[in-house]
């Protein structure tokens, strides 16, 4: 069966199916603020066209692997990672599943786990990109899960350099 995970800005952009389920995370309705989408949403949720559903990306350690991999670990909002983890739930359930989003860094994932996604107001990513963070100072190089704002060892800020890009074509 064919779903739609929605991203808070698919829905702000005014994506849903009326043909398809439509699933959110509790988390992406608290991101939702203006009072326009807040209606649609409620109106779509009494109408039975989109569910709430919310799973836990820490109890999926596929995602925190290729998070980790590809250093969007520390780019992506706990938001994010929930609603990627739903998206590969549904598809370890056998739908067909497409996420709404237009967040880069999201899709960035979703492609690493062959997770189809659409965009709403934005053309989408032509490649993955993998991230690792390096000191600007003395390239020492940090863990993608890293906090470190700054190189222990020169002081200098740590930044997140592109490692590679693969052509999703």
């Amino acid at each position: 069966m064919k779903v739609y995970i929605l991203d808070a800005s698919g829905l702000i952009n005014g994506f849903y199916s009326k043909k398809s389920p439509n699933f959110m995370t509790s988390s992406t309705v608290s991101e939702i603020k203006d009072i326009n989408t807040q209606i649609l949403l409620e109106n779509c949720i009494n109408e039975g066209l989109i569910h709430i559903e919310d799973v836990n990306y820490d109890d999926n350690p596929e995602i925190r692997e290729v998070l980790l991999s590809s250093g969007d670990l520390m780019r992506l909002s706990s938001t994010d990672k929930d609603i990627i983890a739903l998206a590969l739930k549904h598809k370890q359930d056998g739908d067909d599943v497409v996420t709404v989003t237009d967040d880069y860094s999201m899709q960035n994932s979703l492609k690493l786990l062959n997770i189809e996604f659409k965009s709403v107001r934005t053309k989408g990513i032509n490649s993955t990109v993998q991230w690792k963070r390096i000191c600007k100072g003395c390239r020492k190089e940090y863990p993608s899960d890293s906090t470190e704002e700054v190189c222990e060892i020169c002081g200098s800020p740590i930044i997140r350099k592109r490692v590679n890009a693969h052509s999703n074509h």
